[in-house]
């Protein structure tokens, strides 16, 4: 439930109708929405969100359709469940994704997740046992290399324990590299992900992947500008403990 009690979309006034009417163009909304009816309290702050809404939807490096994927992830590592909400709506109703191709993008989510609590324990360690980064050569990096084409770092660590590195490596290829929606979309995930969890190794990674893949600089600073606003739009949906509005 709403911790502020929201407007009537009847109760607001024709400006901030007709922002609505401009944001629901861009979002395929049926309705206001509860953010909309709340941010309609304030007109300027409303306006603000029309102007971020078009702008990063205005298909300038990335699709609408992956911009989409990167709110899912950064509502999923938010805990937003307002935006997760909206997000996955969008993806099954106006592109079609499937509940597979959901799970999908959910189990990268929850697989990045994971690496990133892992490797900010690292620096604690200061390189000492048994968090000491080991040796490239070290079988199981070496079958790491072999699957991935690099070793990503956090990954030198994980190898004091043969048999973790290599159920996470099992899962990175069955949650990133295989599926049904394509490599460069769950990157996306994985990046996006990754700065919202703050993963520094796992930024790292992924933005190497990412131009491996065909991403410039540009798109990839383009990819952190969109989740950026959607952090934004994920603390303020859930500070206000905003309902999703149902299709």
């Amino acid at each position: 439930m709403a911790t502020i009690k929201l407007p009537e979309e009847s109760q607001h006034n024709d400006m901030v109708k007709k922002v609505d009417a401009m944001i629901r163009e861009i979002s395929k909304s049926p309705r206001m929405s509860a953010a909309t009816r709340a941010l309609g309290l304030r007109p300027s702050i409303l306006i603000g969100e029309h102007q971020e809404l078009a702008h990063i939807m205005a298909k300038r490096g990335l699709l609408n359709l992956q911009n989409h994927m990167i709110g899912l992830a950064v509502a999923a590592a938010r805990s937003a469940p307002y935006e997760l909400y909206e997000h996955t709506r969008v993806l099954q109703l106006e592109y079609g994704l499937d509940s597979g191709q959901i799970v999908e993008l959910a189990a990268t989510v929850a697989h990045v997740t994971s690496i990133n609590a892992f490797e900010k324990v690292v620096a604690a360690f200061n390189d000492n046992a048994p968090m000491r980064a080991q040796d490239p050569s070290t079988p199981v990096l070496v079958e790491v290399r072999q699957k991935l084409g690099s070793v990503p770092r956090y990954f030198l660590y994980m190898a004091n324990d043969p048999r973790y590195t290599k159920i996470v490596l099992d899962r990175e290829i069955a949650t990133v590299h295989e599926g049904e929606v394509s490599r460069l979309n769950k990157e996306l995930v994985a990046y996006a992900t990754s700065v919202v969890n703050d993963g520094k190794l796992s930024i790292l990674y992924r933005a190497e992947v990412l131009r491996s893949l065909g991403l410039t600089n540009e798109q990839l600073f383009e990819v952190t500008t969109v989740v950026s606003i959607f952090v934004k739009n994920a603390a303020f949906t859930t500070a206000l403990q905003l309902e999703p509005t149902q299709a």
